[in-house]
């Protein structure tokens, strides 16, 4: 008998994948270890999260008795997913940054006003999603501790200057960068993932190719396309018109794979303020755990209006939710 893994298991198998601390793995083994189906077929998998559990936890001592340093680029996930700027010097991926959100970056025409890692949180309809700018890439090259953030990210936005001469080598290079560190970018919601653990990680990837309202940006982009022969999509923006950013959020959302749900208590009207996000193809017991973990094992059945459903259908707890569904638990 087949273990099959629901979406939330395959979210945290897809975390500890990219952890870069033992800390990181070990909040992602143990939900794991939650999530996996308790049956005879999962017995060994069970076996094997359990012994890398134990490793991690191990891992962690050591670390706390030689005092590992902290990386300065390590940002804490907020939002619906975390997207991490990649790009050289002067493509814009600060401008960026300042059009879709509040943080506080310095725009400049020279190269490195960007030093550290500089978070904010952009929108997509009522969906936060948080951004981090970053250093630029030069030569191929990364600041310490800058490729741990592009692993640990949820996905990467590369930028482009389409009025830039060197626009094929803006693009190539950091995409050389990042399969030396093993990492393969794909721009695809649903990733996949090689069973030998030390083969190089897929990494879901957007190009956005910025100031595409300078004069010859069309014919370059048109070049680009041509040359590289790539399976990226590429998102033509300008920051400074915001021209192409609607869409790039809509395009950052569909990449991350998740799915919105709004809350409703019995009697009361839908909470619109704040939905729940989940990874697409996630139940209703995947929602009733998110909003209480005790609770949720007592959930008894649940309304479901949106897509899918009929306004106000009972569903089981089985029942794969679609995204703005608002969902109404009984327990």
């Amino acid at each position: 008998m087949a273990v099959n893994q629901s979406p939330m298991y395959n979210k945290a198998e897809e975390r500890y994948r990219s952890a870069s601390t033992p800390e990181e793995k070990i909040a992602a083994l143990e939900e794991m270890l939650r999530l996996v189906p308790k049956h005879k077929a999962s017995e060994k998998l069970q076996a094997q999260l359990k012994q890398k559990l134990k490793a991690a936890r191990e891992d962690t001592q050591k670390a706390r008795k030689h005092g590992g340093g902290r990386d300065p680029f390590n940002v804490p996930k907020q939002g619906a997913g975390q997207v991490t700027l990649l790009g050289a010097a002067n493509v814009g991926k600060s401008a960026i940054v300042q059009a879709l959100t509040d943080a506080r970056v310095e725009v400049a025409d020279f190269p490195f006003s960007t030093q550290t890692a500089i978070p904010g949180m952009a929108r997509h309809e009522d969906v936060p999603i948080q951004l981090v700018d970053m250093p630029p890439v030069m030569d191929g090259h990364a600041q310490p501790g800058m490729m741990n953030a592009f692993r640990m990210a949820d996905a990467i936005l590369l930028v482009i200057d389409l009025s830039a001469v060197e626009v094929i080598d803006q693009f190539e290079m950091p995409l050389r960068l990042l399969e030396a560190h093993r990492l393969r970018p794909v721009s695809q919601a649903v990733l996949e993932f090689d069973e030998d653990e030390t083969a190089a990680l897929p990494k879901r990837l957007l190009v956005a190719a910025n100031k595409c309202d300078t004069p010859g940006a069309a014919d370059n982009l048109e070049g680009l396309k041509e040359l590289v022969q790539t399976d990226l999509h590429i998102r033509p923006v300008s920051a400074l018109t915001r021209q192409g950013l609607p869409e790039l959020m809509a395009a950052l959302f569909s990449l991350l794979n998740v799915i919105r749900i709004y809350s409703k208590k019995p009697g009361k009207p839908v909470d619109y303020d704040a939905p729940f996000i989940l990874p697409t193809g996630s139940t209703v017991q995947d929602m009733a755990y998110l909003v209480h973990r005790e609770l949720a094992e007592s959930l008894r059945t649940a309304r479901v209006w949106g897509g899918g459903v009929h306004d106000g259908q009972q569903v089981h707890h089985t029942h794969v939710l679609q995204d703005k569904n608002v969902v109404e638990l009984h327990f």
